[in-house]
């Protein structure tokens, strides 16, 4: 579920202490070394933001301290770029917009001939900003997309979670089918749930494969129900233009989770890969999100968006995790959520690092040209080392507090109701970052890395 930012501002953070806090690329070639800097290198830094302050949900200010430490410098000749045509379009104070107009030019030779030590994309644009394709690094913040292809796309992620680690898959996975596997519905007569406020009979939740935010949901009980939706998804296209058909899937619907101040949520976590010195390591931040629904929770029908729907927008406040939820369900036990999450965590990381050892035909988004490498190849061929931050979304089912994996997210948005919280909580962020990726690879520590609490080892 996408986190989209917001601009009104309004709770302010209460900070919880984790453990430790261009073109189309061409194969990638394994580098023998890659935690040492090469000679064409320069000492340079690049970071890809929005240059408006006011509509920088994960400001870097903390990772810059962190990067003069090592001793780099930043190189700032794209930042000049940009700001000379936004100031000439009038577009500085919608980043959208910026981002929009960036992407239209390609860089000047000067600069795509640069080897650069270490680069920073917006988490949200890093696989579309096209003008970084080809762009040497020694280390950023993106990997080969084809690498999580297994775990990004819902229905992909339900198959291999089966595959890997199917007990695991069992119990924190609702059951989960394609949209037009009508055998596996389970539907009551229509002429008795058609008024009932009962959660004895399944619900089902239509998700698209390719889509976020939100977009495109269809909660159903009946048969009736489930025509209408088939008959709107053979008609209307996902963000990418395509027509979504019977790229959707069917859940059935977690109808009696737990609530927050009496209001369905989902919990955003952070997990990061990273694949450097030809190392995979994973690791799971447990500090979190609370993202709740715009009204009250009923199941009475019709189901309704404000009611069931659970995103950064539709939350009256910021709240967090496991602080706030410890507040409203005092006798939860976090350290057994924790376990669960770590848990999951573990068969994803699992199957990121086996699947495609085994299975190097898997079609892939022929939409995203980042998409059309084998997957073998972990890094896109201009990069020697590179990690990823990655949104995930759980729910916690009321029976026995059983974590349900929702889904995974690529390209997490950030973004508070208070300027303070966007601060307080980049702070966490890039000092999460720096322990486990940056320290081990610039002090050529690489064991510091696994030291850390938040590693995952696979399952």
């Amino acid at each position: 579920m996408h986190r989209k930012p917001i601009v009104t501002r309004k709770k302010q953070y209460i900070n919880t202490t984790h453990k430790n806090l261009t073109k189309q690329h061409k194969q990638h070639k394994q580098h023998k070394d890659n935690t040492t800097n090469t000679t064409n290198t320069t000492n340079t830094y690049i970071i890809s933001e929005c240059y408006n302050a006011k509509y920088n949900y994960l400001p870097t200010l903390q990772l810059r301290k962190h990067l003069k430490t090592y001793n780099l410098k930043e190189y700032t000749k794209i930042q000049e770029l940009d700001s000379k045509q936004i100031k000439l379009t009038n577009l500085s104070k919608n980043c959208l917009k910026q981002e929009l107009l960036t992407k239209t030019a390609q860089f000047p030779k000067f600069i795509r001939n640069q080897h650069f030590n270490f680069i920073w994309l917006n988490p949200i644009t890093n696989v579309t900003d096209r003008r970084f394709n080809g762009i040497q690094a020694n280390l950023i913040n993106t990997i080969n997309r084809n690498h999580i292809h297994n775990i990004k796309d819902k229905g992909q992620l339900y198959l291999h979670m089966h595959t890997y680690c199917p007990d695991i898959a069992n119990k924190h996975l609702a059951r989960t089918f394609y949209i037009n596997e009508r055998n596996q519905y389970k539907f009551t007569k229509e002429a008795i749930i058609e008024k009932s406020h009962s959660t004895s009979y399944p619900h089902y939740i239509l998700r698209p494969v390719n889509s976020f935010a939100g977009r495109d949901i269809f909660y159903i009980s009946t048969e009736q129900e489930l025509n209408k939706a088939i008959a709107f998804y053979n008609s209307h296209r996902n963000y990418k233009g395509v027509v979504y058909a019977k790229n959707v899937i069917a859940s059935e619907y977690i109808i009696n989770p737990i609530l927050f101040k009496g209001y369905k949520f989902h919990l955003r976590m952070y997990y990061l890969i990273s694949y450097i010195g030809n190392i995979f390591n994973s690791f799971f931040l447990e500090t979190g999100d609370i993202l709740t629904a715009e009204q009250p929770y009923t199941t009475a029908k019709p189901f309704t968006k404000a009611v069931h729907d659970t995103h950064q927008t539709s939350s009256s406040d910021d709240y967090f995790f496991p602080q706030d939820l410890i507040k409203d369900n005092p006798d939860i036990d976090i350290n057994k959520l924790l376990i669960q999450m770590r848990t999951i965590m573990g068969c994803i990381s699992n199957i990121i690092d086996k699947h495609d050892k085994h299975d190097k035909h898997d079609k892939h988004d022929k939409h995203d040209k980042h998409d059309k490498h084998q997957t073998s190849q972990w890094l896109y061929p201009e990069h020697k080392n590179g990690f990823l931050i990655m949104g995930i979304d759980f729910m916690i089912d009321s029976k026995d507090n059983t974590v349900i994996l929702l889904e995974t997210n690529s390209s997490p948005g950030f973004g508070y109701n208070k300027p303070a919280n966007d601060i307080i909580f980049s702070k966490i962020m890039f000092d999460w970052i720096n322990k486990v990726v940056l320290e081990p690879y610039y002090t050529n520590k690489p064991d510091l890395a696994r030291q850390h609490a938040t590693y995952i080892d696979n399952v």
